[in-house]
């Protein structure tokens, strides 16, 4: 276990015993065959009420056949990469180290982003143990489509089948590769895999959650999952369907914006990010000046310190973390005036990262399989609880997590 992992080891370790104790009686006692395939699906920002506002037929059967959560509740802050890792670790941010989907790191001056930076390829970003790596070491196959964290070697390994990041490949090349590696010869064939899809994230962001485009895009998700349900059943796969979201999505306004300059003087390379949450690192000396002003500077923004932070948000002080972090209310924005200016006075439609305790915030969980029990309703899981369910699923022990396995324990099918 790293250093950075050891960090707040008291507040998890009750959990990770319990998850421990509860698998103890089935790992590495895999069913004759190996374990029933697991397909981990993403929708990017599906927020937790979209499905009650759309047709969603796909979503349907596996709630009626499986499982549903009221929300699924992401990590802090509530951002694709932090919130995606945390599902597939386990692990809160503050653990799992990736604290924002954009990042500068104290040591070496390496700055981390989405996209295309290579960065992301670079095992010292990423701490714990994603599925894909526990499910390898313990002699599984697995293949992944785009799930951050899976283009670099988290200790030592990559899933068998990887990607670079890339948002024109076609939804249905991406189902067809996973349906394959999943139907491959015995001893090829992968037990797990993971699909991202950019929706309705992308709607969400250009029209704002409660736009008409919102029903459009989960319409097009539930027809690219009925793809899959229809494609295992085509090829007589009886999986465990997982499907989650990052978080939700808060409505922004031009009104809900707190321009940094009203409140302090800033010079460009103090502003790290800014959006639905803020990254300063103040000058040499100018630390405590800049807070005491950001700390008085609006009734809906929340300004926090480096070894300050709320436990809450389970941060545990990561190294990473910049001096100053600003936390707009959702549905907020901070911005430098200068960009202000530049986006004509403008926000973004839809945006999150904000405080998880928002239900804005919060997202979907749906499962169904032969290792699943049916017509199973769940209120609030967290993100951090699904790593211990994928593990319990594959038959394999999970790595240490900061999960909760009596949220979920109740949805495993008794055999």
């Amino acid at each position: 276990m790293s250093a950075r992992l050891l960090r707040g080891r008291r507040q998890w370790l009750p959990a990770v015993l319990g998850v421990l104790a509860t698998l103890a009686g089935c790992a590495g006692r895999r069913t004759p065959g190996g374990p029933d395939p697991l397909v981990l699906i993403s929708f990017d920002g599906f927020r937790w009420d979209y499905a009650d506002r759309a047709a969603t037929p796909a979503l349907d059967r596996l709630a009626a056949a499986g499982v549903r959560a009221e929300r699924l509740i992401p990590v802090f802050p509530s951002k694709t990469f932090p919130a995606h890792y945390a599902i597939v670790t386990g692990l809160y941010t503050g653990h799992h180290g990736i604290i924002s989907n954009n990042m500068r790191d104290p040591e070496s001056g390496a700055i981390f982003g989405t996209g295309s930076n290579p960065e992301v390829r670079n095992p010292r970003w990423w701490a714990g143990e994603p599925v894909w790596v526990t499910a390898g070491r313990q002699g599984l196959r697995t293949g992944v489509y785009f799930w951050p964290g899976s283009e670099a070697p988290v200790g030592g390994r990559q899933p068998d089948w990887w990607f670079p990041y890339d948002d024109t490949l076609p939804w249905d090349t991406r189902v067809d590769a996973a349906l394959d590696w999943l139907t491959r010869p015995e001893g090829e064939r992968a037990s797990f895999v993971a699909l991202y899809f950019e929706e309705p994230n992308e709607a969400g962001h250009a029209h704002g959650p409660d736009a008409p485009e919102i029903s459009d895009a989960v319409a097009r998700v539930d027809a690219i999952l009925a793809r899959v349900i229809d494609g295992l059943a085509a090829r007589g796969l009886d999986a465990n369907v997982l499907v989650v979201s990052d978080h939700g999505m808060a409505a922004n306004d031009a009104s809900r914006v707190i321009v940094l300059d009203d409140y302090v003087e800033l010079v460009a390379d103090e502003v790290f990010e800014q959006g639905a949450i803020g990254q300063i690192f103040p000058r040499p000396g100018r630390e405590a000046a800049v807070f005491a002003a950001l700390a008085r500077a609006h009734p809906r923004l929340s300004v926090y310190r480096r070894g300050a932070m709320p436990a809450r948000l389970h941060l545990f002080d990561h190294p990473r973390l910049p001096p100053i972090l600003l936390a707009p209310d959702a549905g907020w924005q901070v911005v430098t005036r200068d960009v202000f200016e530049r986006n004509g006075g403008r926000v973004i439609a839809g945006d999150h990262g904000q405080d998880p305790a928002h239900p804005d915030l919060h997202g979907i969980f749906y499962a169904a399989g032969p290792g699943l029990a049916p017509g199973v309703r769940l209120g609030a899981v967290e993100q951090v609880d699904l790593y211990a369910l994928m593990c319990r699923l594959l038959e394999i022990e999970p790595a240490p997590n900061d999960g909760e396995w009596s949220r979920v324990s109740g949805v495993i099918r008794d055999r």
